[in-house]
Parts: structure tokens; sequence; C-alpha cells
């Protein structure tokens, strides 16, 4: 059973019933911890970082990437940066269609 819009006003995420007991509820996990924008960037750009070099390792990488590894960051093939272990060029990884809902 989802709870509709009106009865769970903050509704998002999670698809508990009884939501309307707990308005404070915003759709993390009650263990998660609060980060800041910034802290969750850099931990999102790292978590890309790592994700694209284990998939090259396996012969998944993506194509679109050049890895520079004497500054440890991937490129795009024009040469403009796209992300490394702390920080991603976010508005063009969208625009070029490389994430989605990041």
């Amino acid at each position: 059973m989802v709870p509709d819009s009106e009865a769970c006003p903050n509704f998002r995420v999670v698809h508990w019933p009884g939501c309307r007991d707990n308005p404070g509820m915003d759709g993390r996990a009650p263990w998660a911890p609060k980060r800041t924008e910034a802290e969750q960037r850099k931990m999102d750009a790292e978590l890309h970082y790592n994700l694209e070099t284990e998939f090259r390792k396996i012969g998944w990488g993506n194509s679109t990437y050049v890895h520079d590894e004497e500054q440890s960051l991937f490129r795009f093939t024009d040469g403009r940066f796209a992300f490394s272990r702390e920080h991603a060029d976010w508005a063009l990884l969208r625009r070029r269609g490389r994430i989605e809902g990041w």
C-alpha cells in the first residue's frame, strides 16, 4: 500500500504506509548521516572515480573517458576534465548524458 500525497505530504522515496505517524521522514534511512552538499558531492565524485577504475579493470570501462594516470583523473576524449576522486564537472557530465539523477 502506497500512501497518497494528501495523507503523507513528505512522502518521497520510502514507501511506508504509516508515514503519517512520522511527518519528519525525508526519504533517508534513519541511520544515514547528514552531510553537507559539498561532502556529498565529494563522495559522489569518489564513487564515480572508483567505479570507472574498477570497470576498466574488468573491461567494462566507458570509452567516453580517457584516464589520465599522471594526474589521477578522467577526461572526456576531447580533453575536458570529467572527474577525479575529489571533484567532478557534474554540469558537463549531465549535459553530455553521462549521468542521470545525480
